[in-house]
């Protein structure tokens, strides 16, 4: 159903603007914030490709047209996902410091 998933990225949406908030937060406020950075900018390129893909389902065929932006949405997303560090190496420093191998800073 449509409305599901435009619920659903609404839902990753609003997820990944608050993680990158308390990650702002806790950095403007010098306190560490290498973990909830890691994990703002890894849940906010997952969310962006998942509705990306989700935009082109309900697009079907359309949305590898010209006239529509899906394709340029999902194109940017992927691109997202290895700017700034891949989402291994954002899982590799949220593990870590979970686990206490590496320092919060």
């Amino acid at each position: 159903m449509i409305q599901q998933q435009i619920a659903e990225m609404k839902l990753e949406d609003d997820a990944a603007k608050y993680l990158v908030y308390r990650a702002a937060w806790l950095k403007e406020n010098k306190l560490p914030s290498q973990q909830e950075t890691s994990m703002a900018k890894l849940f906010a390129c997952q969310a962006a490709v998942h509705a990306a893909n989700m935009a082109m389902k309900i697009y079907g065929s359309y949305g590898y047209s010209t006239e529509y932006p899906c394709g340029r949405w999902l194109r940017d997303a992927k691109q997202f996902e290895t700017l700034e560090g891949t989402s291994n190496i954002h899982m590799g420093i949220i593990a870590g410091i979970e686990l206490g191998y590496q320092p919060n800073r």
